[in-house]
């Protein structure tokens, strides 16, 4: 068996494992539906600083106090 085959193989039970738990997560009928749940979460959890959907201007943002969404809301 080649390094090829060896690592085919290590990704189709890879694939394998995560629809397994993906179905599982999906169910909510028990503790271990609750634990696959948790470590899909945990698995496919983005990393702040690596989230290109993320802006920092929106982050920020207060929001509108009550007189200012009242005057935008009339068209002041």
């Amino acid at each position: 068996m080649s390094a090829g085959d060896k690592e085919l193989r290590r990704r189709e039970r890879s694939a394998a494992l995560s629809i397994w738990l993906a179905g599982r997560a999906s169910r909510n009928k028990s503790l271990l539906d609750l634990l696959c749940r948790k470590i899909l979460a945990r698995a496919t959890r983005i990393e702040p600083d690596k989230d290109f959907m993320r802006d920092p201007l929106i982050d920020n943002d207060t929001g509108f106090d009550p007189e200012e969404l009242e005057r935008y809301q009339r068209g002041r």
